[in-house]
């Protein structure tokens, strides 16, 4: 469940944990994958100068990767078990999808919704990583977590999990949990100021030349309107996006603006 592409607000309240607003089944049930993947076959210009990564949920990736006309665009997993074979019910291995480009690990969703651990985390990027796939780090901060001042912090606890030896095809997303859905975008300078903090902190761990092969993306209220903004902030590689990428003209048009 993508609580924040479907509108659906969530709110984090200290001693309690996150709480679920109403979920908007109008715009759950305008998402067709099917009809998204044509749209995106017949504006293929839109996300040829760009990479794109498109991560359907797990039911759809089979068909999306049948249907999509484009070699341009890769396809990721939203989430993986820790494990890759064994009887694990319900769980999604990475063996039990093929052709898989990307990995999405450590989504503020599966920390906060899931208590995932930074433990659970650090498993879960050496079982991707070992089937060499290629993994996309999520890693932010909460609004109680920003006002109390320990950004840094949070984020210098959950980059510790990188291991001594460089991790090849490694992206890192700074996805500040309290601006994901709201609206709430912030500024470039406090985007920079935390990019380079990770920046530096990668500096401590590899060399110049491995530190330079990590993207850095910016995940948090991106839409085609924030785009201009964003475009401006010096170290951001790419974007995480989220609700915005549900709608088929609104993803299209950040596209166009990477391009």
């Amino acid at each position: 469940m993508i609580p924040y592409g479907l509108k659906q607000q969530v709110e984090f309240k200290k001693g309690y944990g996150p709480s679920l607003g109403k979920l908007n089944l109008d715009k759950a049930l305008d998402v067709s994958e099917d009809d998204f993947v044509k749209k995106i076959n017949s504006n293929e210009e839109s996300f040829f100068k760009s990479e794109v990564i498109l991560f359907p949920s797990h039911t759809c990736i089979n068909q999306v990767q049948k249907n999509l006309g484009t070699e341009n665009i890769k396809i990721g997993m939203q989430d993986c078990d820790i494990n890759t074979e064994g009887a694990y019910t319900g769980a999604v291995s990475l063996h039990s999808l093929s052709d898989i480009d990307f990995c999405i690990v450590g989504h503020s969703e599966r920390r906060l919704l899931y208590n995932e651990s930074d433990e659970v985390v650090k498993d879960k990027l050496e079982t991707v990583t070992n089937n060499n796939v290629s993994a996309i780090l999520c890693i932010g901060e909460t609004k109680e977590q920003k006002n109390d001042g320990n950004t840094f912090k949070v984020i210098d606890r959950q980059l510790s999990i990188l291991p001594k030896d460089a991790i090849n095809g490694l992206t890192i997303a700074y996805e500040p949990v309290w601006s994901i859905g709201s609206g709430e975008l912030p500024s470039n300078e406090y985007i920079e100021d935390v990019l380079s903090y990770i920046k530096n902190k990668l500096k401590s761990l590899y060399s110049d030349e491995i530190v330079e092969k990590i993207n850095l993306l910016y995940g948090g209220s991106v839409d085609k309107n924030s785009i201009n903004r964003l475009l401006d902030v010096k170290l951001i590689d790419g974007f995480l996006i989220g609700s915005a990428s549900a709608d088929f003209e609104s993803f299209k048009a950040i596209a166009d603006k990477l391009n």
